[in-house]
């Protein structure tokens, strides 16, 4: 019974920690695309690599929402007597070393919140001037999170 539980936890940690790994390769594209578009002198052209940067940071930021995700879960679900939580202590930095949920959840909210301004800001530089009624929804998120985020840790300080 303990193998079955260990596998079903396992598989979305995995699945997350692949997904997180993809995102960062497709970071890793686009940085290079825009890279490379900037050496070949194409920074006011079409292909705008200085948008393909800002995207590459944009799925940087996704890929480890990604493996924080992966990471925590895999804190709050395995024993931590286990030789995966061994080797994880060593190198997982001491902000990621999740107890509970909450934490965990904290932890993402920052990395969600870090993302949508990133995006926000891409969204802008592609508005070029024509704003609209859309370019709010972002910020609104970005303000609901923070409040939230706020009144967690107001709550948890009582």
């Amino acid at each position: 019974m303990r193998t079955i539980l260990k596998i079903i936890i396992g598989i979305p940690i995995i699945t997350t920690f692949i997904i997180g790994i993809i995102f960062i390769g497709l970071g890793v594209y686009e940085a290079s695309l825009g890279l490379i578009g900037i050496l070949l002198g194409e920074i006011l052209s079409e292909g705008r690599p200085g948008l393909k940067l800002f995207q590459a940071l944009d799925l940087f930021l996704i890929g480890f929402l990604f493996l924080i995700f992966s990471i925590g879960f895999l804190q709050l679900f395995f024993p931590k007597s286990s030789k995966i939580m061994a080797h994880l202590e060593g190198i997982a930095p001491p902000w990621l070393h999740v107890e509970n949920f909450t934490q965990l959840k904290l932890i993402l909210w920052d990395t969600v919140l870090t993302t949508l301004v990133v995006l926000f800001i891409g969204d802008v530089f592609i508005a070029s001037g024509n704003y609209n009624w859309n370019l709010t929804i972002i910020p609104i998120a970005i303000l609901m999170i923070s409040l939230a985020k706020f009144l967690i840790k107001k709550i948890k300080e009582h």
